[in-house]
């Protein structure tokens, strides 16, 4: 057998997840660095509230083996795992060092760890292997014993720990792994991530440790992942009888994210296009657009959480495209939709000012929300690429202001402040969302109101649906979680101040247009021909997957 290099002539990452850990943060730093000084510690912070991020970024001013990456909140301790193996894999380590921040593993151990991995994938520091010791008493010791002893023989893999994160990993090994089941990014990721790495041929090994509890701080693991870990082996279980071992990766992507600058992508959803091959039209484009079988490759961003079609991904001509929307099947139901957004200037007027002032809506189609907000007194300005639609709005409306513009180039023409700004499902379509959210803060007074819809992917539609939902399509570039807007109007200066579900009217004919193009693209035609029975009445819609949210300009 080949003698294996010396441990300092590899290039070794060690990564530890934080949330509050500021007491330890420096205690597990020296001691990696006096057992190992030549390897790089990479450490991934969810915003902790007690510095530890600020105190990151100090020690590595001074010490460029310390990586920081933060984070805008505690986005699953999983992630920052995966995360962290992408960072390996594209950095170019030799090997990856995972384990925890609160010195309940001893980076002592690390040196006999790796020498262990040998040339092996994989390997777990077992607190249960023969030899190892855990610290923890009680309840809770006998249940985690429980769990990896049931772990154990359920997925039939020879080791006596799935649940530690106190593991070495071959680079080049994982650079073979199909990632496709990433997804679940809580405590269950580490039973989840042997099962896997072992079905995907890595050779697994464990050395035997010392599991303490943590040196100061509270425990982080909610209650509730007790259960999640019991329903994720069942479903392992279950699920090593039926898989066959075909699935394709999930890529992990070269790409950039539009809200957090991140690198770390992956792909969570396959692109699945059926009803045309290649480019981009401006059919797909208009607000009635019916093209739900094609579905754009999804990714999830590993530092912010955004979930987006990735930027190389999007249309290079998105405002072309725009521009050249004609939608005369919008106007069949005019006056379902004048019922709609009737009643969302209603569901928005107790947040605004007592008397009508100056209102701008961006991306404003039609302008049937305009003609709404005009008839109850409010000065109108709309901003609309679509040339078809923006003079329709103007002979509709002809008191209203609109820009034939894009947001950027129609800024100059309008008002410095406006009392409210809104924009109706269109965040999700625009380049960049952050721009968008800045410059309506730049458009509005000290205090004014930002009112929009847009799309959340936490409610129970999408989350049964999956990747069949209807809104998961090739304009809608950005699919958002209430987290994630949350941060994203924080950091452009607002206050969150409701969110609620927002309420479509719709035909019941519309409705089941939906249906049919929701399904394989073989029923549309029989089942297109039942439309004519089908009655026309107006029904109001609230699904959950579409969000009314107000949001105030903060003053400073």
């Amino acid at each position: 057998m080949t003698a294996l290099p010396p441990l300092d002539q590899k290039k070794i990452l060690v990564f530890a997840a934080t949330y509050n850990e500021a007491q330890n943060i420096p205690l597990l730093l020296a001691d990696i660095w006096a057992v190992m000084p030549w390897a790089d510690v990479l450490i991934v912070d969810d915003h902790s509230p007690d510095g530890t991020g600020t105190l990151l970024d100090e020690i590595s001013q001074g010490d460029q083996r310390l990586k920081v990456i933060h984070r805008p909140r505690k986005l699953g301790l999983g992630s920052a795992h995966y995360l962290a193996m992408i960072y390996a894999m594209r950095s170019q380590y030799d090997l990856l060092v995972t384990m925890d921040a609160d010195l309940s593993h001893d980076p002592k151990d690390i040196p006999r760890l790796v020498q262990g991995l040998g040339d092996g994938d994989f390997l777990i520091g077992s607190r249960y292997a023969p030899g190892g010791k855990c610290d923890y008493v009680g309840y809770r010791k006998e249940l985690s014993r429980i769990a990896n002893i049931l772990a154990r023989v359920m997925m039939r893999i020879n080791i006596h720990e799935f649940t530690t994160s106190f593991r070495v990993f071959n680079v080049d090994s994982l650079k073979k792994v199909k990632f496709n089941w990433i997804g679940n990014f809580g405590y269950s990721f580490f039973l989840e991530s042997v099962v896997r790495l072992h079905a995907n041929g890595l050779k697994l090994k464990e050395e035997p440790i010392h599991f303490y509890n943590r040196h100061s701080g509270k425990s982080k693991i909610p209650s509730l992942e007790i259960f999640r870990g019991a329903t994720k082996l069942l479903t392992l279980f279950l699920g090593s009888f039926t898989s066959n071992g075909t699935d394709a990766p999930s890529q992990l992507l070269d790409d950039v994210c539009m809200n957090c600058g991140g690198v770390f992508l992956y792909e969570k959803y396959p692109e699945l296009m059926g009803a045309h091959l290649g480019g981009h039209v401006s059919n797909l484009y208009k607000c009635s657009s019916m093209g739900h079988v094609n579905k754009p490759q999804i990714a999830q961003c590993l530092q912010c959480g955004l979930e987006q079609i990735p930027l190389s991904r999007q249309p290079k001509d998105l405002t072309q495209l725009y521009s050249e929307v004609v939608d005369s099947d919008y106007l069949e139901n005019f006056k379902i939709k004048q019922k709609t957004f009737l009643h969302t200037l209603r569901e928005i007027r107790p947040f605004l000012r007592s008397t009508p002032g100056t209102l701008l809506e961006i991306g404003s189609y039609c302008g049937l929300f305009l003609q709404e907000a005009t008839r109850a007194g409010w000065q109108c300005w709309g901003i609309e690429p679509s040339k078809w639609a923006a003079e329709f709005s103007r002979l509709a409306n002809p008191n209203a202001h609109i820009f034939n513009l894009n947001f950027e180039e129609a800024a100059i023409h309008l008002p410095k402040e406006f009392d409210a700004v809104v924009s109706w499902d269109v965040i999700e379509h625009v380049r960049d969302p952050n721009q968008m959210l800045l410059m309506a803060n730049q458009s509005l007074k000290p205090g004014g109101i930002l009112a929009f819809s847009t799309l959340d992917l936490d409610s129970w539609f999408p989350r049964l649906m999956g990747r069949h939902w209807p809104w998961m399509m090739e304009m809608h570039l950005y699919y958002f979680r209430k987290p994630v807007l949350e941060d994203m109007l924080q950091k452009n200066h607002f206050e969150l101040l409701h969110v609620a579900g927002y309420r479509h009217y719709a035909s019941v004919q519309y409705i089941y247009k939906k249906l049919i193009y929701s399904l394989p693209t073989f029923s549309h035609r029989p089942l297109s021909t039942l439309v004519r029975w089908i009655p026309d009445w107006a029904i109001p819609v609230t699904l959950g997957d579409i969000k009314l949210i107000v949001a105030k300009k903060k003053s400073t």
